[in-house]
Parts: structure tokens; C-alpha cells; sequence
């Protein structure tokens, strides 16, 4: 499972907007911030380049935050755009997979520097020792070689009512890890409603299908009924292209 389903329905709970929108859900389990100093960062992340315009950050997460990226440079600092962004497990970890695009705003030039910025959401609620702005460290990102593939997908094909076999292309040797992602509904008893859960489940090397059941409960509504199936691999704490996830679907 992707995430720890308590975790999932108090998220639900907090931000059923966001969940109806089919977005994955974080575990909220990010260690707190304190005011003690600390000789790390606040947010630990690293970056690279996916290609020209494209840059992905892989960052820890703290839910209490609003994170956003910036190009750092000798004008200043300039928010960038999300393209793509989720949750992803590497090395048993949680962390946030972010695409940017750092040609918005008639950018020519590749940046040479990223900085990753959170702001408190809701600093009322807050004991004034909680720090209302965190940061990374300034990011110099690497080549776009360090980006893997992911394999294609080939097909779903269904087994009985209830089971589908999910099949795609062997993946290179080299990867860390390789994973089935899975989009389907969960029940929220906080509520009371199905909701879209992504779901990583990683794979031995090698392996090259896996069988899944089908949530066929006749009160799951129309609009998340739909099951979705794509894979991701993991090389170095990066993440494959999350613009190229290309998600296979069936009815159950």
C-alpha cells in the first residue's frame, strides 16, 4: 500500500477537495519542526533535469507546509510551475516527487541553482516557536542522465470478475527499484464516501505482471470507479518522468 490508510482517511477528512480530484494522499508522519538550530536543512531535497524545461526535486515532507520551488539567481528568486507532482516511497521513505517548468517566464538559460520553500499553512493554529517559513538548501541540479525510464505498459486483462493481470515490458537492470502504481477507490469512514487512492507496489527484478483485484461495491460513485495502472522506477532518489506516466485503465 502507498500510504498508511489512517494516514489516507484523516487526509480525506482534512482535504476531500484534492482526494475527489483524484490526487494521491500523503502520509502526514513528517517529522516536526522545532525552533532548536540545527545544522541540516528543513527540508531535505535534491534536484535534476528531466530535459530542457523540465526539472524534477524530490523532497522530504512535512504536511503542516505549503512547498513551492524557485530558480535562484543573481535577479533574484523566481517561482516556478508545477507540471507533475506526487508521493513516491524510496529507500522505505516517503518523499514528494515535483516536475517544474523552468522555461515559463521567457527563461532562456538552464538554472543553475533550485531552493525548495515551505510556508506554514495556517500559522494561527501554531505555537509561535514553530518556524512559519523552511527551506532546503540551495540545489545545483544534476545531469538529465541521472532521470530513469520506466517501461511501458503493455496491457490489463481480466482474470475473473474480481482479478485483473497487469503486464508490461521488462525494465533495465540497473534501476533500484521498480514499482506498480495502482488508482482505485478506498472507503472513508471519516466521510463516509469512496475516494481515489494511489497505491505503489513495488516489484521483485524481473517481474513483469501482477494480479490485482477489482473495488466493485455497488456504492462506489461512477466518478472514481475507474481502476488506473502505470509504472514508475526509482534510480539514485530519483524518480522516472511523472509527465510520461501513461496509466492504463479498466471498469470493474
Amino acid at each position: 500500500m502507498s500510504f498508511p490508510v489512517a494516514a489516507a482517511i484523516a487526509a480525506s477528512a482534512l482535504s476531500f477537495g484534492a482526494l475527489a480530484s483524484g490526487a494521491s494522499v500523503a502520509a502526514a508522519g513528517a517529522r516536526p519542526v522545532g525552533d532548536a538550530p540545527s545544522l541540516r536543512p528543513a527540508v531535505n531535497a535534491r534536484a535534476a533535469a528531466v530535459d530542457r524545461c523540465s526539472y524534477q526535486v524530490v523532497r522530504s515532507d512535512d504536511s503542516r507546509y505549503v512547498y513551492s520551488v524557485s530558480r535562484v539567481g543573481a535577479g533574484g528568486t523566481r517561482e516556478l510551475k508545477i507540471q507533475a507532482e506526487d508521493y513516491v516511497r524510496v529507500s522505505g521513505d516517503w518523499r514528494k516527487a515535483t516536475q517544474v517548468d523552468v522555461c515559463g517566464g521567457g527563461q532562456e538559460q538552464a538554472p543553475t541553482v533550485l531552493r525548495v520553500t515551505g510556508k506554514l499553512q495556517n500559522p494561527e493554529g501554531y505555537d509561535p516557536s514553530i518556524p512559519r517559513t523552511i527551506q532546503s538548501d540551495t540545489l545545483k541540479p544534476a545531469a538529465a542522465s541521472v532521470i530513469p525510464k520506466a517501461p511501458p505498459m503493455t496491457s490489463v486483462d481480466r482474470l475473473d470478475a474480481a482479478t485483473i493481470r497487469v503486464t508490461w515490458k521488462s525494465a533495465a537492470d540497473n534501476l533500484d527499484q521498480v514499482s506498480l502504481m495502482e488508482r482505485k477507490p478506498l472507503y472513508s469512514s471519516e466521510v463516509g464516501v469512496w475516494v481515489p487512492y494511489t497505491y505503489q507496489w513495488d516489484v521483485q527484478a524481473g517481474v513483469t505482471s501482477m494480479n490485482r483485484k477489482l473495488e466493485r461495491d455497488a456504492d462506489i460513485p461512477p466518478s472514481v470507479r475507474t481502476h488506473a495502472y502505470w509504472i514508475r522506477v526509482i534510480k539514485d532518489g530519483f524518480v522516472s518522468d511523472l509527465r510520461a506516466d501513461k496509466p492504463l485503465t479498466i471498469e470493474p
